[in-house]
């Protein structure tokens, strides 16, 4: 019996350092990817493929499965890319590549990869040309950016001009292209729910992302907008915030507002008939949240943002305001669908409120 016992033990303690290897494999890759946010990164893409006459269920999959994989690219890029400056920032000290427990050189194999699955797809199944390239396109300009990041000498306004372009153009993309590979002709709806993504995560970028990394970017020389308008940190917690930085993040957040009122509007000039309840519902929800988020904004704005110092504040809070410009941007796009190109059927929303949903639980999750 005892030495049935002694055999039995290895095998136990190689497989419980086998699963144990797998959990932090997979832990790993959840803190690089965050699968929620490419879930939630997909939702323009899906909802393009749903605003079509005859919207196909397998094509509507496949566009949030190149939105998905196109948001894990960026952000393997990113990690790359920022590696040096989030070894010396608390906030990223958790960083599986901070840590060292994941090889750079994996992680640029993955994130190639997954730019070459979603060009290789697109310009082998695209219905048009143009749904094609732009996959493809895509890939490239978010590829260059990467490769940009890592040239010495450039002048840090051309970075910070070439990283906003990609900010924007990335999270606009998705819609029209959505449209396009499904087979429609994107309208005038389309671009201003693409103009919607676009300016939500512009105005996420320069008050959560920038200002929680204020401090290292001055140290590294990356130039964000919050350092280009002369944002700085005040005592005893907080920012100063210059009346540029002022102007440009509310006009940001005032055209997110103006897009989303466009794509409402637009909705009921596309049905001449009395609307839908459930297009009214969304439509309503969607300025409350734009009207609400603006309100967030400017509270944020007039205290300072102490919650955001990255340096007094243990546990950096206050973009709430953020996630509620998504729910925003959702929510107009169901009032879209359910208008364009006709009536349409409750269950067409039920992709873009699954993203929202899965948005909601990560951006809830504790930090």
């Amino acid at each position: 019996m005892g030495g049935t016992r002694d055999i039995g033990a290895p095998r136990q303690r190689r497989a419980g350092s086998r699963i144990r290897a797998t959990r932090c494999c997979l832990a790993d890759a959840v803190a690089l990817t965050r699968p929620g946010m490419a879930l939630a990164d997909s939702v323009p893409f899906a909802a393009g493929g749903l605003a079509v006459a005859r919207p196909q269920a397998a094509t509507v999959l496949l566009l949030a499965l190149g939105g998905a994989l196109l948001s894990v690219h960026g952000r393997l890029l990113d990690a790359l890319g920022g590696l040096a400056a989030d070894r010396i920032n608390p906030v990223r000290r958790a960083s599986p590549l901070v840590r060292g427990r994941v090889r750079p050189v994996t992680v640029s194999v993955a994130a190639g990869l997954a730019g070459f699955a979603v060009a290789f797809a697109a310009l082998l199944a695209a219905p048009s040309i143009g749904g094609g390239l732009g996959f493809a396109l895509l890939v490239a300009v978010r590829t260059g950016w990467a490769g940009l990041r890592r040239v010495a000498g450039a002048p840090a306004v051309a970075h910070w001009l070439a990283g906003a372009v990609v900010s924007l153009l990335v999270p606009a993309a998705g819609v029209p292209l959505g449209v396009l590979a499904a087979g429609g002709r994107p309208g005038v709806g389309a671009f201003a729910l693409a103009a919607g993504f676009a300016l939500g995560a512009a105005v996420t970028d320069a008050t959560v992302g920038g200002l929680r990394d204020l401090p290292i970017d001055r140290v590294t020389g990356r130039l964000s907008a919050a350092l280009a308008t002369g944002v700085r940190l005040r005592r005893p917690r907080g920012f100063d915030f210059p009346s540029r930085y002022v102007a440009v993040v509310c006009a940001a957040q005032a055209g997110l507002l103006l897009a989303v009122s466009l794509v409402v509007v637009l909705g009921l000039v596309d049905d001449p008939g009395l609307p839908p309840v459930g297009h009214g519902v969304a439509a309503c929800a969607a300025l409350t949240a734009a009207l609400v988020a603006a309100i967030g904004l400017v509270h944020l704005l007039r205290s300072g943002a102490p919650g955001l110092d990255p340096i007094r504040s243990p546990s950096p809070h206050g973009g709430g305001f953020a996630v509620v410009n998504l729910l925003a941007c959702h929510l107009a796009a169901v009032a879209w669908l359910l208008t364009s190109p006709g009536d349409r059927p409750w269950w067409t929303s039920a992709p873009v409120m699954a993203g929202w949903v899965l948005a909601a639980l990560v951006w809830a999750r504790p930090r």
